[in-house]
C-alpha cells in the first residue's frame, strides 16, 4: 500500500524526562532561578530510574535551561541575548556564512538600527560609545586585535542600547561574525584603525543630536568601508568565515 503508515518511533525514557522538564520551563510553570527536585525526587515522580533522570539532566544542561548549582541542584537558567547571540553566531559559522553574507546583513540591519539608535541611546550609552573610540584611539597602529575588539564593541553598546531584546539577540550573533570577519582584513587593509574611528566620531555626534538621517548615512558609509578593506586586503567574499 502507498498510503500506508510508518510504525512510530518510541522515545527514550530520558527524552521524555527532559521534554517534560523544558514544557514546564516555556510556559513559565519553572521560574527562571527556580531550583529543580533532586534526582532522587524526580526519580520518583517520573517513575523512572536514576541513570534516566541524569540523562534528561544532562540534556537540558546542555541547551543550557539549567545550571548546576551549589550541592549539585540544578536550577533554572533561560538563555539570555548573549547566550542565544554565542549559540546563533556558531551555529552560522559551522553552516559556512561568508564574507558575502556577513556584509549583506550588516549593509541591511545595521544603517536601521543606528537610525533607532540615534533616537533611544542615553547619555550613558553615547559616554560608553565614546570611551569605546578612546580607547581604540590610544591602540598601537599595528594592535590589530584591539582595533578589532574596538569595531565590535562599538556595535555592541549601539545594540544594547536600542532597549530591544529580539534586536541586540540578533545584533549580537551578528557582532560576533563583524569580529571574526575582521580578523581576516585588518592586517591587511592600511589606516584600518583611523578610518574606523573616524565613521564612529561622526556616529557619535549623530547620535549625540538625535539626528536619525544622519546617523543611517554614516552607518551605511561606514559598512561599506569595511566591504572595501576586505577588497584591499583581497579576501574573497564568497569564502567561508
Amino acid at each position: 500500500m502507498t498510503n500506508a503508515f510508518k510504525p512510530l518511533e518510541r522515545e527514550p525514557a530520558y527524552l521524555k524526562v527532559f521534554k517534560a522538564i523544558e514544557a514546564r520551563i516555556t510556559d513559565g510553570s519553572l521560574k527562571d532561578g527556580a531550583f529543580l527536585p533532586t534526582e532522587g525526587e524526580l526519580c520518583d515522580q517520573f517513575g523512572v530510574t536514576r541513570s534516566t533522570v541524569r540523562e534528561g539532566l544532562r540534556l537540558l544542561e546542555q541547551t543550557g535551561l539549567i545550571v548546576r548549582g551549589p550541592a549539585k541542584k540544578f536550577y533554572i537558567r533561560r538563555p539570555d541575548s548573549a547566550d542565544i547571540a554565542a549559540a546563533a553566531s556558531k551555529s552560522f559559522a559551522l553552516g559556512g556564512v561568508t564574507f558575502r553574507e556577513v556584509w549583506d546583513t550588516l549593509a541591511s540591519f545595521y544603517p536601521a538600527a543606528a537610525k533607532l539608535a540615534a533616537t533611544r541611546l542615553s547619555d550613558d550609552d553615547i559616554a560608553q560609545l565614546k570611551a569605546v573610540r578612546a580607547a581604540l584611539e590610544a591602540a598601537g597602529a599595528k594592535d590589530h586585535e584591539a582595533t578589532v575588539a574596538g569595531a565590535v564593541e562599538f556595535f555592541q553598546h549601539i545594540a544594547r542600547g536600542l532597549d530591544n531584546r529580539v534586536m541586540l539577540a540578533l545584533l549580537q550573533s551578528l557582532n560576533l561574525m563583524i569580529g571574526e570577519s575582521l580578523r581576516h582584513v585588518i592586517a591587511g587593509a592600511p589606516q584600518a584603525k583611523d578610518r574606523i574611528s573616524s565613521a564612529q566620531e561622526k556616529l557619535i555626534e549623530a547620535f549625540e543630536a538625535g539626528d536619525e538621517v544622519r546617523a543611517g548615512e554614516w552607518m551605511a558609509k561606514h559598512i561599506d568601508d569595511l566591504k572595501r578593506g576586505y577588497d584591499v586586503a583581497g579576501v574573497d567574499l564568497n569564502e567561508k568565515i
